[in-house]
């Protein structure tokens, strides 16, 4: 991709500034009494609790929750790993409300499933976290104690989450360690301001509102610092060149999401597609808006027809048709499934 021009992130208004911080604050404080007595009361589901919990240094207050399939023992192969971390807007989330996600993987797949904690914005702005989280992944493969067939790493994340797989799988700390990326619904580019995003996505009735129009300027106060540039691959991961992602790439986008646009078009820019005008912004046009493969199966893009932002945690504007959205979760893992073991996870004799 040629180079680009920068575009710093500008400076809010005093009184944006006020209003942005006192939320969030209040916000995160809301949201660690509310998790708090959900832990307190709420029991997991049978089957859906980590076998480990490690932290590493030097972020020992970073817990890091760790699954085994239920058929693995100390004699058992090494086996591929699925890195992955929750979404919340880089502000909010724990690895906990992704358990029920990762207990299926790792029995589904019969992998070594992690979910990786990271530090929360505003307190870690770009590139704290991404920087935490290429410390960790460095510290897990180096971790004798885990079962990784190191032949065998993919990452992926879910919204925010899937961000960061991107950012930190371009870091050249993990080139050649880190095999395939597999994004959800991520955001991609910080360009995109909410207003330009709004017309990217179809609307099931007239006067639908996208939720996460009021979350993106938030997340854009909360995350990225002044002055920094926006077009930087590591913060907007549609600027990436090719040659710096992992050898495989399947992100996977929701068709009433406003982030799959752009998660879209960077798919395609990759795979070096012709874009067109969408809504305030471009993305991919005819049949592979719908979905695609290049070089080889390398590069996957799938969209979900009907499906919303956090459809794989029954969350999302699609939540109110629970059995739509099982099935939606369901098929989406399940290619991904088929495209990691027959591709970057496949084995070789």
């Amino acid at each position: 991709m040629s180079s680009h021009s920068p575009l710093p992130q500008s400076a809010l208004p005093l009184l944006s500034r006020i209003y942005y911080r006192s939320y969030l604050f209040a916000a995160q404080f809301m949201f660690r009494i509310g998790f708090g007595l959900y832990s307190l009361f709420k029991k997991p589901a049978p089957g859906t609790t980590p076998t480990l919990i490690k932290s590493y240094p030097p972020a020992p207050h970073l817990k890091h929750r760790i699954f085994y399939p239920p058929n693995y023992t100390a004699s058992s192969a090494p086996l591929p790993l699925y890195l992955s971390m929750h979404g919340g807007g880089f502000a909010f989330g724990v690895p906990r409300f992704d358990d029920a996600v990762n207990a299926k993987i790792c029995a589904d797949w019969n992998v070594l499933a992690i979910s990786l904690d990271y530090p929360k914005a505003p307190a870690a702005r770009y590139p704290t976290a991404t920087q935490q989280v290429v410390a960790t992944v460095l510290a897990i493969l180096a971790d004798d104690s885990l079962p990784i067939d190191h032949h065998r790493v993919a990452i992926g994340g879910y919204s925010a989450g899937g961000t960061l797989a991107l950012s930190a799988s371009l870091d050249p700390l993990l080139k050649g360690k880190i095999h395939a990326v597999t994004p959800f619904y991520p955001p991609t580019d910080f360009t995109i301001s909410a207003a330009d995003r709004k017309d990217t996505r179809p609307y099931r009735y007239k006067g639908e509102v996208d939720g996460l129009l009021n979350i993106v300027p938030l997340s854009l106060y909360a995350y990225v610092p002044v002055g920094q540039d926006l077009r930087v691959p590591g913060l907007s991961p549609a600027f990436a060149p090719r040659a710096e992602l992992p050898e495989w790439v399947c992100t996977v986008g929701a068709e009433l999401d406003i982030f799959a646009n752009e998660a879209g078009a960077m798919m395609g820019r990759l795979a070096g597609k012709e874009l067109v005008k969408v809504g305030g912004s471009e993305g991919l046009g005819g049949p592979d808006r719908e979905g695609f493969e290049a070089e080889g199966g390398r590069l996957k893009w799938v969209l979900v027809k009907g499906g919303g932002h956090g459809f794989t945690h029954m969350w999302g504007p699609t939540k109110d048709d629970p059995e739509k959205t099982k099935k939606d979760a369901e098929e989406a893992f399940r290619v991904l499934r088929e495209w990691l073991f027959e591709g970057p996870f496949r084995v070789t004799k």
